[in-house]
């Protein structure tokens, strides 16, 4: 049962594409209505990359990953996973498919069962799905705990409870990878921690994405973190992608009026690097009832009235980078430029 490494990114094979994804819920009673959750969002992610999800609180990026996992499924849209579309599978099909895309969560404590030792957490998912025997399972949960960096005679027989912050989720990971995934998912696996351990917990994504192959959808609010982490980044406002491309001309020359306000928000210590735009104001439009045109118009300093009727689409300016702005900050290439998300 020992896990077998897969091939580090050498080829461009798609794991997973995000098509049209739209998630709304019904709110009951007379001032009801709907909450446009998720609207149109698409990507796609490559064997061995890591795209980032970012965006302020309510935005979508979680109701996206659990849109993704169909729970619960979407409104509409489709999601193909290693060649399937999960949109149409159900019951065991659906169940299989699942057991090759894991979560990590944002709360160890409250995602992994309180009363339960650590070696029965790592071990659920092997029992559950019925693999191997159980001396076997054992083997395999002392493996796992090596890898996420416990040690089995200190750590498996404690519970949750009996450890920190930092050490619980090391154990949210290591149940995560317990059926070798080939997607895993990262719902703002480290802002419940202090940030002396995030940095080891990133790192840990970081060395066993190197050493098994991993391909990560990693969310998170931090600009910071996703940077550190991410091959490619998407940034999310109001259930939907505004900007797409590789984490290092995103953040070295933000397209979208949002992304670059996000980024004159994170602190910095070099003053003469310092930003000096204004901040950015006013609060996220409520879902139940979101602008007309642009979603981010209402914020946006270059908003004109094209912004309020028309909705930009998500389009190709060049050197793998898409923005949804009918004003980018950095010009669009020549027509003809390769679409980065396909």
């Amino acid at each position: 049962m020992t896990t077998v490494p897969r091939e580090r990114a050498t080829s461009r094979e798609v794991i997973l594409d995000v098509r049209d994804l739209t998630q709304q819920f019904t709110v009951p009673g007379k001032d009801g209505g709907t909450v446009h959750a998720v609207d149109g969002v698409s990507f796609r992610i490559h064997a061995g990359e890591t795209l980032g999800l970012v965006g302020e609180s309510g935005c979508g990026k979680s109701t996206t990953a659990r849109a993704i996992l169909q729970a619960p499924a979407p409104t509409s849209g489709s999601v193909v996973f290693q060649g399937n579309d999960l949109t149409e599978r159900s019951g065991r099909s659906l169940r299989e498919a699942r057991s090759q895309m894991q979560m990590v969560f944002q709360d160890p404590f409250s995602s992994l069962n309180p009363g339960w030792k650590v070696r029965d957490i790592v071990a659920e998912p092997l029992a559950v799905h019925r693999v191997g025997t159980a001396k076997e399972r054992a083997a395999r949960v002392n493996e796992l705990l090596d890898l996420v960096g416990l040690d089995p005679q200190r750590f498996a027989d404690r519970t949750p409870r009996q450890m920190s912050g930092g050490q619980a989720q090391r154990v949210g990971i290591a149940r995560a990878l317990a059926l070798d995934p080939a997607l895993v998912i990262c719902d703002e696996s480290v802002s419940s921690l202090d940030v002396s351990i995030q940095a080891q917990i990133l790192n840990l994504f970081e060395r066993l994405g190197r050493e098994l192959g991993l391909t990560y959808l990693f969310i998170a609010h931090d600009l910071a973190v996703v940077k550190h982490v991410s091959d490619r980044v998407g940034v999310m406002y109001l259930g939907r992608i505004v900007e797409l491309g590789s984490s290092e001309s995103l953040y070295a020359a933000p397209a979208h009026p949002y992304t670059a306000a996000l980024l004159d928000a994170v602190p910095r210590v070099d003053i003469e690097n310092r930003s000096t735009s204004a901040p950015l104001k006013g609060e996220i439009p409520s879902p139940l009832d979101p602008p007309s045109g642009c979603s981010f118009r209402t914020r946006c300093p270059l908003a004109t009235d094209r912004c309020a009727a028309e909705t930009p689409e998500l389009r190709d300016i060049g050197d793998g980078r898409q923005v949804a702005c009918h004003y980018p900050l950095t010009a669009p290439a020549a027509a003809g430029t390769e679409e980065i998300a396909r």
